[in-house]
């Protein structure tokens, strides 16, 4: 076959461009520069620097913009880096194709194999793939040069299992992308046998460059006028387009907005509107700032990049920072099962051989059970023979001393073993010192493949010569020595029209003397039924019973029971022929060659849950979080694996479990009138997964899913959190992604929920404090006005006193509460818990610290002024002016003891805020350390506040104070005595609402804990 010619793939190059997939739009820097703008928090801070601007307050504009620039450059970095890290995980296709070319000057008749790269392949060109390649470009099986081609689509339909290929000419020209057999497909992997192929497609114009496509439509591109343009504008404000909790702090910055306002207004109009002093302006903007939790914004994207970073560290890499805010309320986990529950590759649980009997039954014979470890491909591990009516095995069982010595093997499982060995063209190889083992073929013969090296007969020890064996057989275990070795004489590939495959082999005996003596064994594999339609007898070692009708029942009985745990069941036969000419055995006909097998056994395969799997779900159940299982696999699988890992119970109800041609059939009516939504999805496609998650959304239910195919990414766009794998999926997959698993790992999917419900908590403690110190702020400078002097007011706090409170002294406390370690109990409250911040109690008990610590310190206020000193005399509002004058002295002390006492409150008060009932002295202060440093340090600035010259008269209007630091301890002390006295009430509140609903609770619980009841009653 010659291929195109040199001349005219570089003129197919020139017209059809490179072949690649056009990229995902990437975020410009300006474009993400932007969203950090177009934030409400910020816009809010933006205008308040404006009016300082304005009003010539240098150093509180100064500090306002400095928090402006900090809150875009944590967003902006935080956000850039995301994107540099789900950049470097999309790689879909192979880097190199295999291709025939020729040069017309070379007159052979063959043109010449080249290895390029994919993005060099043209239309036109001869493609060659085989095991193990992604395909670079669609293309065209050509007759003739086919092999055993199977090739694995879940990443464009789904698919779950291999399809296999033919050259065969479809009728249907309409036929689904998943029909079309003689069609390979870019993208997808070869999983078995090899092809040659003519390219008929490639980048955007292949079936993945479509779905790309389509998938990149903007759904607003149909919106046109005002009402994109208005809807945009409410994207830019915040309102709209993000997470409920963001769209909650945005609304919120908008009204403590309108609060600020009219509080400067209020501050104003206390001069009558007369001759407005600057002092007054520079009042009334340090008040409409107290309003605001000016460090709001800064403390909330430090908190999610740390959060995102630890994540990232346990493998969850965070694309979009608010999705874990959303973790925190999700009811309902809809996750794939192969590769993220499941470990995603096969192994060989258990298999069955007939035992030394006359007859066949269900009660006779012998199962072994093959213990896998945490690499599926390791091949060691323990092979038990089990009690025959053991239902199942316990794991404490697998111990050295119940193991299967091979040499003790009886005959038939040695029969068994070595047929799954060699009729078989998977190989299993060592990785480097201390990765996983390597595989190559398919995975059901890998996990044959892997089952015969446990038990000591794998095929590189049977087709080694003895003299070599030693250095090219991996395998650790002990085995039976054979004398002689195997060479294959033919393979007939599996053939799906038939459901088997075939291998001959010759034995070279080297025992004889003469050290050529050969026998022929033909093995056979495939589907139960069709190799017991070939078998006269069953095999059970050196002895032969023939193959009655009662034996096949009893044997299709035995394949059910392995079937009914979720096991893909194959049978295995063998032969010894009686040609013993190689070349006779490869000219006879495959369908007369396969014939007059003997049964050897049966062996169940499938692909195990990961080890963490079961406890995930655990974790989630208790948290009351569903957990779903929406899969491409049959229904006895799918629910088998959901049973082992908790996710059913093994009573469930039939509703629990459906098909997704079931689901799909039902209108969206029928779906809302269900009384509990499946908990399994079996052969479930995209568009299933997709309306899925709206019928849950109708539900009002919060939902994760998780996705690594292309036609995934609509579901993984419609769901609240769309988590893909970063390992097997798709970069539109990816793309479309909130979250990336680098692991393809269920737990860690359930680690992410934890952490967002650790953000969601430490975000409800530091906006209490935050809010807190701002209602205490707004309280000492409004109820301030009333102390007045000559018809002007004397002002409590300086406002570079108030506005330093309000972000730099405050802020950095804030944000060690946002990193606050995960507590013990997160995993144990119900979701509802975390749907809203804004609740009743929320607000008490920011109002409640709030007042409480403003009080006071306006109370120390008014002590200092006409407690110790006469006020009428020592009052003056040359004082709002930074006047150095003796007049000033009192009003000066008095503003530094408001000073000290409201910092060193709300110092404590951070302590107070970990946890929102438990006492302070029940807590372990000592488990954040940032938050003692920030405390501690901050604690400390008040000295320099108050002692160091030009500092503290000019810019704070305070000055030195002596006596006053008793009543400031004092005031701590009563502070700190409120906050253990206001959670004792709470606490009681509590045990008094909980015993009037105990009996209501305790019959909830039992309904919950009943095994009949789906999880999603939990």
């Amino acid at each position: 076959m010659l291929g195109q010619s040199f001349e005219r793939v570089e003129q197919l190059q020139n017209e059809f461009g490179p072949n690649r997939l056009k990229p995902p739009p990437k975020p410009s820097l300006w474009r993400i520069f932007g969203r950090q703008i177009g934030n409400a928090m910020t816009l809010v801070l933006i205008a308040a620097m404006a009016v300082s601007f304005g009003t010539q307050d240098w150093i509180e504009a100064g500090v306002i913009a400095a928090l402006v620039i900090l809150n875009v450059t944590v967003g902006f970095t935080q956000e850039w880096k995301a994107e540099k890290t789900v950049a470097a995980l999309e790689s879909v296709g192979s880097p190199v194709a295999v291709v025939v070319r020729h040069d017309p000057s070379n007159k052979g008749r063959e043109g010449k194999i080249l290895e390029v790269q994919t993005d060099e392949v043209v239309p036109g060109d001869i493609m060659i793939v085989k095991i193990g390649d992604v395909i670079p470009a669609d293309g065209r099986v050509i007759d003739n040069h086919i092999s055993n081609l199977e090739v694995d689509e879940a990443l464009l339909t789904g698919e779950s299992l291999p399809v296999a290929k033919a050259a065969e000419t479809l009728q249907d020209k309409t036929c689904p992308v998943g029909d079309r057999i003689n069609m390979v497909f870019s993208g997808s992997q070869v999983t078995k046998g090899r092809a040659r192929c003519v390219v008929t497609s490639i980048g955007m114009a292949t079936e993945l460059g479509a779905i790309s496509e389509a998938l990149a439509t903007k759904a607003d591109s149909k919106k046109r006028g005002w009402k994109r343009h208005w809807e945009k504008f409410q994207v830019f404000l915040g309102v709209k387009g993000t997470t409920p909790l963001q769209i909650k702090l945005n609304k919120l910055a908008y009204l403590l907005l309108a609060l600020a306002i009219i509080f400067a207004i209020v501050v104003v109009s206390s001069t009558g509107y007369k001759d407005i002093p600057d002092s007054t302006a520079t009042y009334a903007v340090a008040t409409a700032i107290s309003v605001l939790p000016a460090s709001l914004i800064a403390v909330v994207s430090l908190t999610l990049a740390t959060s995102s970073r630890e994540l990232a560290k346990r493998n969850a890499l965070v694309r979009k920072m608010d999705a874990i805010e959303t973790l925190a309320g999700v009811t309902d986990i809809c996750s794939d099962k192969t590769g993220t529950i499941t470990v995603g590759r096969m192994v060989l649980k258990k298999a069955w051989v007939p035992s030394m009997s006359e007859k066949v039954d269900t009660e006779v014979g012998q199962i072994y059970s093959v213990e896998s470890g945490k690499d599926p491909y390791y091949p060691r591990g323990t092979i038990q023979a089990l009690d025959e009516n053991t239902v199942e095995e316990d794991e404490s069982a697998n111990s050295d001393s119940d193991a299967v010595q091979v040499n003790d093997l009886d005959p038939s499982f040695q029969d068994l073993v070595q047929s799954a060995a060699l009729n078989n063209m998977a190989t299993i190889s060592a990785g480097e010192e201390g990765s996983e083992w390597d595989a190559n073929g398919d995975p059901t013969e890998i996990a044959l493949q892997v089952f015969a090296h446990k038990a000591g007969h794998g095929k590189p020890h049977l087709t080694h010569p003895p003299k070599h064996r030693a250095k090219k057989d991996h395998h650790p275990s002990p085995r039976a020595e054979v004398e002689g070795h195997f060479e294959m004489i033919i393979e007939h590939p599996f053939d799906s029209s038939i459901k088997r495959m075939s291998t001959a082999w010759k034995f070279v005996d080297t025992k004889g003397d003469d050290g050529s003596k050969q026998h022929v064994y033909i093995y056979m594999k495939g589907a139960v039924e069709r190799v017991l339609e070939r078998c006269t007898h069953v095999s059970m070692g050196d002895k032969a019973i023939e193959m009655t009708e009662e034996a096949k029942d009893n044997i299709l009985k035995k394949m059910d029971e392995l079937a009914a745990e979720g096991l893909r069941v194959l049978a295995l036969a063998g032969k010894t022929d009686k040609l013993s000419n190689a070349q006779a055995v490869k000219e006879t006909k495959r369908d007369e060659l396969e014939k007059g097998f003997g049964l050897v056994g049966l062996v169940g395969i499938f692909d195990p849950p990961r080890p963490e799997s079961k406890g995930a779900v655990y974790d989630s159940r208790r948290a009351s979080i569903v957990v779903r299982m929406l899969t491409g696999d049959h229904a006895a699988t799918a629910a088998s694996i959901a049973m082992s890992v908790g996710i059913l119970d093994k009573n469930h109800s039939k509703s629990a479990v459906m098909t997704g041609q079931e689901f799909d059939a039902m209108s969206d009516e029928a779906i809302d009138e269900l009384d509990e939504l499946p908990v399994v999805v079996a052969r479930c496609a995209p568009e299933t997964k997709t309306r899925f998650v709206d019928a849950l959304h109708r539900r009002k239910r919060l939902t994760v899913m998780t996705g690594d195919g292309v036609n995934d990414s609509p579901a993984l766009k419609r769901a609240d959190v769309g988590v893909a794998m970063g390992l097997n999926g798709s970069d539109v997959a990816k793309g479309a992604a909130d979250i990336v698993l680098a692991d393809d790992n269920f737990s860690t999917c359930v680690r992410a929920v934890r952490k967002g419900r650790s953000v969601f908590t430490n975000l409800s403690k530091f906006l209490v404090y935050l809010l807190a110190g701002n209602v205490a702020e707004v309280l000492v400078l409004l109820i301030g006005l009333a102390i007045r002097s000559d018809g002007n007011a004397v002002y409590p706090i300086s406002p570079v006193g108030a506005l330093v409170i309000n972000t730099l002294t405050i802020g950095p406390v804030a944000f060690a509460l946002g990193i606050e370690p995960t507590a013990d109990d997160t995993m144990l409250q119900p979701p509802s818990n975390f749907f809203s911040i804004f609740t009743p109690t929320w607000f008490l008990d920011l109002f409640s610290y709030g007042f409480v610590s403003g009080a006071i310190t306006f109370a120390n206020y008014v002590i200092v002024i006409y407690g110790r000193y006469d006020g009428n005399e020592d009052v003056s509002a040359n004082c709002n002016e930074g006047e150095v004058t003796g007049e000033c002295q009192v009003i000066y002390r008095a503003r530094a003891a408001a000073y000290a006492s409201l910092l060193l409150m709300l110092m404590v008060l951070a302590f107070g805020c970990k946890h929102t009932t438990r006492s302070v002295f029940q807590m372990n202060l000592l488990d954040n350390k940032l938050l003692i440093w920030s405390a501690g340090l901050l604690s400390l600035s008040v000295f320099p506040v108050i002692y160091i010259p030009v500092i503290k008269d000019r810019v704070f209007q305070v000055t030195g104070i002596g006596w006053e630091w008793g009543m400031i301890a004092a005031s701590v002390l009563i502070f700190i005595a409120y906050i253990e006295g206001y959670k004792a009430l709470r606490r009681w509140f509590i045990r008094r609402s909980s015993k009037k609903e105990d009996l209501e609770s305790s019959t909830d619980r039992e309904i919950r804990l009943a095994p009949t009841m789906e999880p999603n009653t939990l």
